[in-house]
């Protein structure tokens, strides 16, 4: 199940399309909805649409929308008896039955809405039968008659003599084994081809945990007057936390993602690329991939060393977070201060704690000065 909109506001105030898809039969309801409901109300939808007819479901197959993972629908589902399958880290082939589902509505609803698109609602039960009386690619019948036993009727069948007619309900029993093993037997075959269509060109995935990647500018929220396309097609880069699963090698992984940005730290390989630092880049002519600063600033890593002429501030020369040593530039106190303070106290702690002492170097100047040079600066 997926809800797709927003689609112009309807009379009735649905402005979205709730896509109930039976695993097995292939089966499809379209059920109008707000598309910015509430888990109640949501679930009010689909106990009318669906479970009315058709029952509670054992497993749902939904994405990570804020409504499926709330603790209301954790726990109506839990009254239902049912679990929930969430997909795994935005991938759409986890959740693909619906998704494809989605596409095909769409297209039945640009050949039949007028061009005022206010009377989608209406026609979603057209929608609905098109869909379910179609021969489906990967059960190779209809759902309908997957569902109820015997394809759609058309008008040409009340005009037409029937060759036989039975009560027999053992034939009827009969009929619906043989559409269900035909179905299961279809579905083996098509994922079969499917799985090995998909690996045919698929690599073995090259993360593990505690690499630098980036991650695609995708699967980020935009804020106001921001446009995507003018947006970098990567951020980052971030650390590789833990694998999102049980295997170790993925495919999916939580990454250490920054606070203040709302979105779920779990991302499939799809979404992710190796960074590669610039020094150990088979092209050093090229520009560098250190992550471009948006506001003219970039994030301190950690202090390597001080220096102080005279009566001139104390400066630190700073090595700035995921960036390589080249850009490594001197900062006064006061500068860290306002900008990191929690890095200035860290490197301060450590030097008062180190037991190493400290190198002392004369600076060639016309004036004799101290310059402070130790690894002791060092964050332990």
């Amino acid at each position: 199940m997926d809800i797709t909109g927003p689609s112009p506001k309807h009379k009735t105030g649905v402005d979205g399309i709730l896509t109930v898809v039976d695993w097995l039969t292939k089966f499809a309801m379209f059920l109008p909805c707000d598309y910015h409901t509430k888990a109640p109300e949501l679930a009010e939808v689909l106990y009318a649409g669906w479970i009315r007819t058709k029952g509670y479901p054992k497993e749902i197959v939904c994405d990570h929308d804020t409504r499926f993972m709330s603790d209301f629908w954790l726990a109506l589902i839990k009254r239902w008896g049912s679990s929930l399958k969430p997909s795994s880290a935005r991938h759409p082939q986890t959740d693909g039955q619906t998704e494809r589902a989605h596409q095909t509505a769409q297209v039945l609803l640009r050949t039949l809405i007028r061009p005022g698109q206010k009377d989608w609602v209406e026609r979603l039960p057209d929608v609905e039968l098109a869909y379910n009386s179609s021969i489906h690619p990967v059960i190779e019948i209809s759902p309908f008659e997957s569902e109820h036993g015997s394809p759609v009727t058309s008008p040409l069948d009340t005009i037409t003599p029937r060759t036989a007619k039975s009560d027999d309900h053992h034939l009827f029993l009969r009929r619906m084994q043989e559409l269900l093993v035909k179905a299961r037997d279809q579905m083996a075959k098509t994922q079969q081809r499917m799985s090995q269509q998909a690996n045919r060109q698929r690599l073995p995935c090259p993360f593990r945990v505690g690499d630098l990647v980036w991650v695609s500018a995708a699967e980020f929220s935009l804020e106001q007057d921001i446009s995507r396309t003018l947006l970098p097609k990567w951020m980052g880069p971030w650390p590789i936390v833990a694998p999102a699963g049980d295997a170790p090698e993925g495919p999916s992984f939580t990454i250490q993602v920054p606070a203040h940005l709302p979105v779920y730290p779990v991302f499939h390989c799809f979404k992710l690329a190796l960074y590669t630092p610039a020094e150990h880049d088979n092209f050093p002519g090229r520009r560098s991939q250190d992550p471009p600063s948006m506001d003219d600033f970039q994030e301190v890593g950690d202090i390597i060393s001080q220096r102080r002429y005279g009566n001139r501030p104390t400066e630190y020369l700073v090595h700035f977070a995921y960036c390589t040593h080249r850009v490594d530039g001197w900062l006064t106190h006061a500068e860290l201060q306002a900008t990191t303070p929690n890095v200035l106290s860290h490197a301060t702690n450590a030097r008062c704690k180190a037991s190493r002492s400290l190198r002392l170097y004369v600076v060639p100047t016309s004036r004799f000065h101290l310059q402070i040079v130790g690894s002791a600066l060092a964050p332990a």
